[in-house]
């Protein structure tokens, strides 16, 4: 190569070996820049993966959530139809007294006291007792007792006083029985406005 100026030999050479010295520098400074680039790629990526990952996860855990609600609600459902009759507390207290008279009466056994007591209050149920008062002999007692446990409705017996009628002849006894049901609770003013908010 001829330059238009006029150069030794020892002159030359540094000139090359400049050159070829500018060419490494700038050789090195893209291979890191690549590097750099590369390197910032990468850690996006990754960073993409993982919030996807996430997100799946997310998915996959709402799937199980709402099968579960479902199978919850479906038990809900289920449940509910061993409640008493009826959403007020009188309506309710006459369905269970019904159906313990009838019970007793399919045993021959003549109930001589029946009466409402007052609700019983819980978190989301309220329970309706009604007190019975009969005399039967000890087979009609258990025949009644196991049909009570075997009521598709929701029962529980919460008091039981039994008293011998004749102590020289224990056949027959007097007992009481307290037979409380279920009803759901009644929404108060404040859950009907708070629901109407909501759905407006």
């Amino acid at each position: 190569m001829n330059l238009p100026f006029n150069i030794n030999e020892r002159e030359k050479n540094f000139l090359i070996i400049g050159a070829i010295a500018v060419i490494l520098v700038i050789f090195y400074n893209l291979f890191s820049w690549y590097g750099d680039v590369k390197g910032n790629v990468k850690e996006v990526s990754d960073m993409k993966w993982f919030m996807l990952n996430k997100q799946l996860n997310k998915l996959s855990q709402k799937n199980v959530i709402e099968k579960r609600a479902e199978t919850i609600v479906r038990e809900l459902a289920i449940q509910e139809k061993a409640f008493l009759s009826g959403n007020k507390t009188p309506v309710a207290a006459a369905a269970l007294q019904k159906f313990l008279k009838d019970s007793a009466s399919s045993l021959k056994i003549d109930v001589k006291l029946e009466r409402t007591l007052s609700p019983v209050e819980t978190e989301f149920y309220l329970g309706i007792p009604v007190e019975i008062g009969f005399t039967a002999s000890t087979g009609e007692l258990k025949d009644l007792l196991y049909r009570i446990n075997k009521s598709p409705l929701l029962l529980t017996i919460s008091e039981m006083k039994i008293k011998v009628t004749n102590i020289r002849n224990p056949v027959d006894t007097y007992t009481t029985l307290i037979v409380t049901g279920f009803i759901k609770k009644p929404e108060t003013k404040e859950q009907d406005e708070k629901k109407a908010k909501n759905a407006a």
